[in-house]
């Protein structure tokens, strides 16, 4: 369900601090968050709750003129509760800040699966768009060099550091499914993807 909330503006402050959006997401034990700020800065926090690793990318003026065009272009006065989708604790609970210069500050509180109204899915695509522009610094540690995956592999993954045993390929050989160890979930993926979602070999059953 998503919540609108509707504050005073406060009074401005310097661009470098100046909240312009910002999208959040959380599930039990993991975060992302992506700000952008006034003066065209975005900063990238995402990880394992408290151990959160950060990342900046600078947008040019006209860039980001085109980003706040496209914010102010949409109409979430409109946007109103979406259909709710599962929840759960692997399920993230996400909330949208926007405040766009000269107007309110809107609040809206979604899950990961709702079905929003079609304003409010495209400000949080481009609340997903601005999160790929950002480079957060590699973890120490990555899979070995000529690593291929075999059933029984221990993988740890990115981020939150949980474990992860390969239970078996899909049929076209170009998927895997993992199991967690330390926590009750299955991951289907792109075998091209791997050394993006995990970063280290941690056993191999011989």
């Amino acid at each position: 369900m998503a919540i609108l909330l509707l504050a005073a503006l406060p009074a401005q402050g310097d661009d470098r601090s100046t909240e312009i959006l910002r999208y959040e997401c959380r599930t039990d034990v993991a975060r992302r968050e992506t700000t952008l700020f006034a003066n065209g800065t975005i900063r990238l926090r995402k990880g394992q709750i408290g151990n959160e690793k950060m990342g900046l990318a600078e947008l040019a003026p006209d860039k980001l003129e085109g980003f706040l065009n496209r914010l102010a272009a949409e109409d979430l006065a409109e946007a109103k509760s979406p259909d709710k989708g599962p929840e759960g604790a692997w399920v993230e609970r996400c909330e949208l800040r926007l405040q766009l210069p000269g107007k309110d500050l809107q609040t809206f509180q979604l899950g990961q699966y709702d079905r929003l109204p079609l304003s409010l899915s495209h400000v949080v695509h481009i609340a997903q768009e601005l999160e790929k522009k950002v480079t957060i610094v590699k973890e120490a540690g990555d899979l070995p060099a000529g690593y291929e995956p075999r059933p029984g592999d221990v993988l740890k993954h990115a981020g939150d550091g949980n474990r992860f045993r390969i239970v078996a390929f899909t049929s076209d050989g170009k998927g895997i499914e993992l199991e967690g160890i330390d926590q009750p979930i299955e991951l289907y993926v792109p075998k091209d993807q791997l050394r993006k979602k995990f970063t280290a070999l941690l056993s191999r059953q011989e």
